[in-house]
């Protein structure tokens, strides 16, 4: 008897060991200007779709600034046949300067190349900063979509793996009023 209860208690402990192994979160800190190249290589590996909402994204006149290449990287995504989809700040007027408008030269640009881009409304401000990939890596974090963002800024994010919450921030990005 206590040869049987020994051998089930061992296989509960290997057992609760493995689960907590196997069903631990990948994940992965990005510090200031880290972001641009782990958002960039992500969606360049992208298989299946791209999610994103962000509250600030501009472009500007030198081609290969950050935010231009990431805004290459969602255009040649859905070049590949992946699901694009795209959730920007609503240019509100109360707030009108420089900023606010060019989130709208990045939509025209990004419905221009077909891509499932959208404002929120204009009675909210979605200030979340979300990239989810494939239903499964998410990037989250403060780091916004322009220069200062993306080069100059303390800034922190995280990237997870994590199928279930990716599942709900992509709920979440396609439901944002």
């Amino acid at each position: 008897m206590k040869k049987w209860t020994l051998i089930i208690l061992l296989f509960i402990i290997v057992n609760i060991f493995l689960g907590c192994v196997t069903a631990r979160i990948q994940s992965e800190l990005i510090l200031n200007d880290e972001y641009f190249q782990i958002a960039h290589r992500e969606i360049q590996n992208a298989k299946e779709s791209v999610h994103l909402v962000a509250y600030l994204f501009l472009l500007y006149d030198y081609k290969d600034a950050y935010s231009n290449r990431l805004l290459r990287d969602f255009i040649d995504a859905r070049t590949r046949g992946l699901d694009v989809y795209v959730v920007l700040d609503y240019p509100k007027s109360e707030y009108i300067k420089e900023e606010t408008l060019k989130n709208q030269e990045v939509f025209n640009k990004l419905k221009a190349a077909g891509i499932n881009v959208r404002f929120d409304s204009s009675k909210r401000t979605t200030h979340s900063k979300v990239l989810v990939i494939d239903k499964e890596t998410i990037i989250i974090g403060s780091h916004n979509y322009s220069f200062d963002g993306l080069k100059n800024n303390n800034d922190t994010s995280l990237l997870l793996r994590d199928k279930d919450k990716a599942k709900r921030l992509i709920e979440y990005i396609e439901h944002i009023e």
